[in-house]
């Protein structure tokens, strides 16, 4: 296993809106793929990462959900989303968010308390999921990632000017 090297924003990557993958041609590398973002997630204590946040062109996701029901603090669940799309979104929640591509970064948005998400699994199975609380925020922000939006886009507008002060502040400390 390998931890990469995360992407920052500025980085075009970021805001490509991201073909789906031919699953048959991806799976020879996704098990090695799928452990070095798992463990590159991880290692900063993310709750997810989707490929081009590592700097490859792949509709492919991971997120790590923390178990709850488990007596292990440091269990969780994986999800590893191929193609996803969300299909349907309900509620609304503002909350605070962050994002491993601008770390050090929080600021509240708005998203779906629940969404239904249909995706390809990691042995290219068709899946369809429905989420609530901190994995439905996931989905979303991680789907966002696979279509070139970044959770700063979502900001409410009028505190963009601040936003991109903070980033510019905290761009200095990016390696």
């Amino acid at each position: 296993m390998a931890i990469r090297k995360i992407v920052k924003y500025g980085d075009d990557i970021l805001r490509q809106k991201l073909k789906p993958v031919d699953y048959n041609a991806l799976a020879p590398q996704l098990p090695q793929l799928l452990k070095d973002m798992e463990e590159t997630c991880l290692s900063v204590r993310g709750v997810g990462l989707a490929a081009n946040q590592i700097g490859l062109p792949y509709r492919l996701a991971v997120i790590l959900i923390p178990d709850t029901s488990s007596k292990d603090e440091n269990a969780y669940k994986r999800y590893v989303i191929i193609n996803p799309q969300i299909i349907s979104m309900r509620g609304e929640k503002l909350e605070e968010e962050g994002c491993l591509s601008l770390p050090g970064l929080w600021a509240e948005v708005t998203r779906a308390t629940d969404v239904t998400v249909s995706f390809l699994d990691e042995n290219g199975k068709e899946q369809t999921l429905r989420a609530r609380g901190l994995l439905a925020k996931a989905f979303q922000h991680e789907v966002d990632h696979l279509d070139g939006k970044l959770f700063i886009d979502l900001v409410d507008p009028t505190l963009k000017p601040e936003l991109k002060k903070a980033i510019k502040k905290l761009r200095k400390d990016w390696n």
